[in-house]
């Protein structure tokens, strides 16, 4: 995949797997559905890593105690995680593989699966699902993510302005000023 989505072959594909083509089609119709397979699991893995990140930053007294500093640990580890490197990388493709298979039905339970997960993680932090909208920081998350990926912003900057925009989100969850 270093050399891009919309680059990658079957064949490219079937031998990095070790697999006959004929294999991968009993799995896949097209290289796309493979494509969005594969980009729905790690996003799994996404979730599921975050998960265990919370697990373990929050379990220390001390996270507690500075829930802010804890959460600020959290999302630099989330930002800079290998599965996340990979969605930043090819943002432009992944949204034109998602939007062109998937119907606004499909994206629209997808998102909706997405904002399940954001509730699930901020319930193991204590937060008020209630009162902080898991749907807010989901779409806060995308915004980080779209501010990382964007050829727009300045490289040398882009580390304090994550820092900055996450502060925001931390806020956000946990109130009171950073």
């Amino acid at each position: 995949m270093s050399q891009g989505l919309r680059r990658v072959s079957v064949d490219d594909i079937v031998k990095a797997a070790g697999m006959a083509k004929g294999t991968f089609y009993q799995h896949f119709d097209s290289k796309e559905k493979y494509l969005f397979a594969l980009i729905e699991d790690i996003h799994k893995q996404v979730f599921a890593k975050s998960e265990q990140m919370i697990l373990s930053i929050f379990a220390s007294e001390s996270a507690t105690s500075d829930l802010q500093s804890s959460a600020r640990e959290f999302f630099k580890n989330l930002f800079y995680m290998p599965e996340m490197a990979f969605f930043i990388q090819n943002e432009r493709e992944i949204d034109e593989l998602f939007f062109g298979l998937m119907g606004e039905d499909d994206v629209n339970t997808f998102k909706q699966m997405e904002i399940v997960l954001f509730e699930k993680l901020l319930r193991l932090v204590g937060v008020d699902t209630g009162n902080i909208k898991p749907g807010v920081v989901h779409n806060y998350i995308h915004t980080l993510y779209l501010t990382m990926s964007s050829d727009l912003m300045t490289t040398a900057d882009l580390p304090e302005t994550v820092d900055l925009l996450t502060d925001g989100l931390i806020v956000y969850i946990f109130g009171g000023a950073i």
